[in-house]
């Protein structure tokens, strides 16, 4: 029941819990910083965040009993994004790097671990990650953006574009290993679900245009 978000004041904006009985209370910054953001929040009450100041931006982790600490960088990096949290306090985002701005995994004992990109890409972002570690996300290059799915036993795999498109996005993966996004399509932006059985599947059907709307 709790809600992590942000908020303006007058001089910034800055990342906040919310609950039930305690309100609207603000996420502590990392030292230096002077606003920031909360993108996500588990079971426990972990709140993971992005701090900006002079320095730039990083990822940082706060809990109630330990406070807020700096998710840190790939090797090299001079900032870095959250995106999304996992209940085992497994974070999702992207950090720059010597090669380029990569997806990363930061695991529960704040370790970064870079996901690489698709074969011939230069760039990456994760935007979601599930209780099993499954992380999704985007990677880019010569030939575009592609969604794509990194496990831990199998990498990245890429999960393909709707027909007439060249470009997709992954923005959210279940714990059952089902992801949806974006993708460009010969009609525009859509949305789409993927699973592992099926593939990439367009959200849209043909009563979606007789409805007037489209998903995505």
């Amino acid at each position: 029941g709790e809600v992590a978000g942000a908020s303006n004041t007058g001089t910034a904006i800055l990342p906040f819990v919310w609950s039930d009985k305690g309100g609207l209370q603000r996420v502590p910054l990392l030292a230096g910083d002077n606003c920031g953001e909360a993108v996500a929040i588990n079971k426990d009450g972990h709140v993971v965040s992005n701090s900006s100041g002079p320095t730039g931006c990083r990822a940082a982790l706060w809990t109630r009993k330990t406070g807020a600490r700096d998710l840190g960088t790939l090797p090299g990096g001079s900032y870095s994004r959250a995106h999304d949290l996992n209940d085992s306090d497994e974070v999702a985002g992207v950090s720059a790097s010597p090669a380029g701005d990569r997806a990363v995994l930061w695991t529960k004992s704040g370790n970064a671990r870079d996901l690489g990109t698709l074969p011939g890409d230069l760039t990456s972002e994760a935007m979601a990650i599930n209780n099993t570690g499954d992380v999704v996300g985007y990677s880019k290059g010569p030939s575009g953006m592609r969604a794509f799915l990194w496990s831990k036993g199998g990498g990245m795999e890429e999960l393909g574009i709707l027909p007439g498109g060249n470009s997709s996005r992954a923005l959210a993966i279940n714990d059952s290993g089902t992801v949806v996004g974006s993708s460009d399509s010969a009609s525009g932006g859509h949305a789409f679900v993927w699973e592992k059985q099926t593939g990439i599947v367009d959200l849209n059907e043909a009563g979606s245009g007789a409805l007037g709307i489209v998903l995505v």
